[in-house]
């Protein structure tokens, strides 16, 4: 973790911070560059907090004191790489909200690509293309990318279904078994039904796999297996359009390490998907 850079490693412990703790790191993300030049005594008069919290929130990033801490952020608030989350403000112009949207969605993929654990991948991957089945799992927002990677594993061939209601999340979960797959889409990873469902499926015996955003939330606790996002939407309000597209970006790269890692099999089921819905088509168009 400590190879990460401050402000994501800030937003990844937020939601499970005390709510002084929380007061330091939400102050930190809205104000990255302030709050190098910042003395202890000075950050915590503008979080109002005391010098304690401010220590305890250094100790909590693994960093050895509040020196250790301006020094890390210093070097990232110097780096080209280190874009910042900004909220689009109701007195942006239009060229603003362009320049604030694309750069929000840029820094949302890589700071997802940064934190990907390529052996985590490599299990997941592996444990989705021997799945007699994979039962997704998600709700609101992240149905989009419950959907996109359900598309993908039918264009892979493989048994895959997705469930956004959470009765039928239930019914699926309940019927899953050792040679299954339950996988959960959640942002904030605090879904009760979707983290209902992997415990269900969990239970069950089948292998589960979360993707989300926060290391510490429910969903990531009962998964086998954890992918993660990085994005500055709020864990439980509002999510932007950056939370999506890291999402939908990690669906795409398991559909791609699917593809290489299936090789001949994968490929063949493909083409007989690729000819099935030729042949629709075909006979579509002559029924018209």
């Amino acid at each position: 973790m400590n190879n990460q850079s401050i402000h994501l490693r800030i937003k990844q412990i937020l939601p499970s911070l005390p709510e002084q703790e929380r007061k330091v790191g939400d102050f930190l993300l809205q104000h990255p560059h302030e709050a190098v030049a910042l003395s202890i005594n000075e950050l915590a008069g503008a979080c109002g907090v005391s010098n304690t919290t401010i220590s305890r929130f250094c100790q909590r990033l693994k960093l050895n004191g509040y020196r250790q801490f301006r020094i890390e952020l210093a070097r990232e608030s110097g780096s080209p790489e280190n874009l910042i989350y900004i909220n689009v403000e109701p007195e942006d112009t239009l060229a603003s909200v362009i320049q604030t949207v694309f750069a929000t969605n840029i820094q949302a993929l890589y700071d997802t690509q940064q934190i990907l654990d390529v052996q985590v991948l490599e299990q997941v991957v592996k444990i989705l293309l021997q799945a007699r089945r994979v039962d997704i799992y998600a709700t609101g927002g992240a149905a989009v990318a419950a959907q996109e990677l359900h598309f993908k594993c039918m264009q892979l061939g493989i048994n895959a279904s997705a469930f956004m209601d959470s009765q039928m999340q239930i019914m699926s979960a309940a019927s899953l078994s050792a040679d299954d797959v339950g996988l959960g889409i959640s942002h904030s990873g605090m879904q009760p039904q979707v983290v209902e469902a992997l415990k269900k499926a969990r239970a069950g015996g089948s292998a589960t796999v979360a993707l989300t955003s926060y290391p510490d939330s429910p969903i990531a606790r009962v998964a086998d297996w954890a992918l993660y996002t990085a994005s500055l939407g709020a864990a439980i309000s509002y999510v932007p359009p950056s939370v999506r597209n890291a999402q939908l970006a990690m669906v795409d790269v398991l559909y791609e390490a699917m593809l290489m890692k299936g090789q001949e099999p994968t490929r063949g089921k493909m083409a007989r998907v690729a000819q099935a819905i030729s042949e629709h088509l075909l006979g579509s168009r002559r029924t018209r």
